[in-house]
């Protein structure tokens, strides 16, 4: 890395943020995107809402990075400072700028909505900055530059920044010495991040003496493997990884920003499959997730969430005396919801969801987090059973990402 790359940090401002009310996102998709063009993110902070709090990081950020970025703090309301702050800051005075003002009424205008005076006063930007217009909402960016810094500022709604990002980054790799990173990343499903680590010791040594990084990166039920490097270990990281992925192919489902959803999406597609779910315990989760891709309509068809008795039994068609006999958490239960499912749906897939998710509802014989996945196909119907003991939300995530992988590992077969 040369001594002249470029650095940057990342500043959240919102209260909502620090007291816990709203995660921030933000910090860590810009992270991401610059990291991927060579830009190294010093550091991430949330302030609150109030001017000497941005002012105080703004101070001891610049000394830290030539590039600083900021999210939040720009809407219409009078908590929102962000602007006059900056101004202030910078010397600078706020002036209307005609032509985003035109486009902030044409905004309402189109969905037949009052253009009010705090809408109007959106249009009220820096004189001295840089504007990025906001093709999403009616806050603008501003660039700001000082003594060979830039500041950039964005709204904190996550649509609206990554839409201006997509305007700014093309413009850092002209501006700026970017530094020479490669990564890559693996993505597996249903292995541990210590088992995998024991897995690959080897590599994982050999990888760290020619000075490539290794990082785990667990998420709910998936594990991201990264190895870093730059340019020049290019090779070297593509062939250890594809060691790593041969030796584990029963669990990597993708690369880079694959997912799930999207891999069983091309599956399908290649297949000219369709599928479909019957979900209790996921209460339309699993679904969400399936229709969650860009053209899912191609293959999914939608879902039955049966998840009282009577709709296991009137809607569905589950024997009422299987359920007796069994319960709703059972191997012949859930493989009835995804035979019937199949009929209903009229679909070559289906994949159905029993389970107990918490914190009440739990046995001796079948406590909380017990949770059984069947699949029904032409083939025949097949099922799992997982014991998660998590909290609620958890086991409920838990359960799509297994499940979408128990229809990703029936698929490729």
């Amino acid at each position: 890395m040369s001594e002249d790359q470029i650095h940057a940090s990342i500043i959240t401002i919102g209260d909502e943020i620090l007291v816990g009310q709203t995660i921030d996102t933000n910090s860590a998709w810009i992270a991401a995107q610059l990291n991927l063009l060579g830009i190294s993110v010093r550091e991430i902070i949330s302030i609150s809402d109030k001017a000497e709090a941005i002012v105080e990081a703004l101070n001891r950020e610049l000394t830290l990075s030539k590039l600083v970025f900021i999210t939040g703090g720009l809407g219409p309301t009078q908590d929102d400072i962000t602007k006059k702050t900056l101004c202030d800051f910078f010397n600078d005075e706020l002036v209307i700028d005609t032509k985003i003002l035109g486009r902030i009424e044409d905004y309402f205008n189109s969905m037949k909505r009052p253009v009010l005076e705090v809408h109007r006063m959106q249009a009220a930007l820096p004189k001295k900055a840089k504007i990025i217009e906001n093709q999403l909402g009616t806050a603008s960016g501003m660039w700001f530059k000082k003594d060979g810094a830039s500041i950039i500022s964005l709204p904190g709604v996550p649509y609206e920044m990554k839409g201006l990002m997509e305007q700014i980054l093309p413009s850092l790799k002209t501006e700026y010495p970017l530094g020479d990173f490669y990564h890559k990343t693996l993505l597996l499903q249903g292995i541990g991040e210590t088992t995998l680590a024991q897995n690959i010791a080897e590599i994982e040594t050999d990888c760290r003496n020619s000075g490539i990084g290794v990082a785990y990166l667990p998420s709910p039920g998936i594990v991201k493997l990264r190895l870093s490097g730059t340019s020049l270990q290019k090779q070297k990281i593509e062939e250890s990884l594809q060691k790593i992925k041969a030796s584990h192919a029963e669990f990597a489902f993708g690369q880079e920003s694959d997912t799930l959803e999207s891999v069983i999406g091309d599956l399908l597609r290649k297949l000219k499959a369709t599928v479909g779910s019957v979900e209790s315990c996921t209460g339309g989760a699993l679904a969400a997730k399936l229709v969650s891709v860009s053209g899912s309509s191609d293959y999914y068809k939608g879902s039955l969430v049966s998840y009282a008795y009577e709709l296991k039994e009137n809607l569905v068609g589950v024997d009422a005396n299987l359920i007796n006999t069994h319960g709703a958490v059972s191997k012949e239960c859930v493989e009835q919801m995804a035979t019937k499912g199949l009929k209903i749906l009229n679909v070559d897939y289906c994949i159905a969801t029993s389970g107990i998710a918490g914190p009440a509802g739990g046995t001796p014989e079948k406590p909380v987090g017990t949770v059984w996945i069947a699949i029904a196909g032409k083939a025949g119907v097949s099922s799992k059973v997982h014991y998660f003991k998590h909290n609620r939300e958890r086991n409920i995530d838990l359960t799509v990402v297994y499940a979408l992988n128990m229809l990703r590992r029936t698929l490729s077969n």
